[in-house]
């Protein structure tokens, strides 16, 4: 099975988490197989045990992966996720964009997705601390502004060694009014002849940045 469907489940089982936290694993499971065909039905050939699938849905509802789940940091679903310019806009129509055509995108934004204000969000690049917002609200974003690592922007500057590179990207943020600890880690991929280009969460989440 690819990775990238496994994913798309694992995902998708986080939003009908979302939208009924009430519903069974059987329905939820069901679900899947009306919502995403194509995955589906790889897993259910890579696993055609019935009551598998039924415990890496109820896995994948409480934001586990395999024994021993998640660290505190875990959460349910993306609560903040990097997007590119093109994609802000899509969300916030009066943003205004850069005209330069790229793949990727020069800036790289912090998108609240979740249905609640995240708090306390810092924000670390290579394992550097660039910036902080005491909260971001549903649907807004923070720019995480790369150009103060100085390590980062002295290459891309200078055009040293390899057009792309990856780069640690770490946000902790509080949620739940406060009262849980969570954050998004992963590698970001920098172009620099195209800009940002993609993001891969540690949790195997993985998109292009536009």
């Amino acid at each position: 099975m690819l990775r990238q469907h496994r994913s798309d489940l694992e995902r998708l089982v986080q939003t009908l988490e979302r939208e009924d936290p009430k519903r069974s694993a059987a329905a939820v499971e069901k679900e899947l197989g009306v919502r995403s065909p194509v995955a589906y039905g790889e897993w259910a050939e890579e696993t055609p045990n019935l009551r598998s699938r039924l415990r890496a849905v109820q896995r994948w509802r409480s934001g586990s992966r395999g024994r021993g789940g998640l660290s505190g940091h875990g959460q349910l679903f993306p609560y903040v996720w990097p997007v590119g310019e093109r994609q802000r806009k899509e969300v916030e129509p009066e943003f205004a964009a850069s005209p330069v055509l790229a793949t990727g995108s020069w800036r790289v934004f912090l998108y609240n997705c979740s249905p609640e204000v995240v708090r306390d969000v810092r924000v670390l690049l290579d394992d550097s601390e660039i910036d902080y917002a005491p909260s971001v609200m549903v649907g807004r974003f923070v720019e995480v502004h790369w150009q103060k690592v100085e390590a980062i922007k002295a290459a891309f500057q200078m055009q040293v060694g390899s057009p792309v590179s990856q780069h640690r990207l770490q946000a902790e943020f509080v949620i739940a009014r406060g009262t849980k600890a969570a954050r998004v880690l992963g590698q970001l991929t920098l172009d620099t002849n195209q800009g940002w280009v993609h993001f891969a969460s540690q949790d195997g989440r993985q998109r292009e940045l536009e």
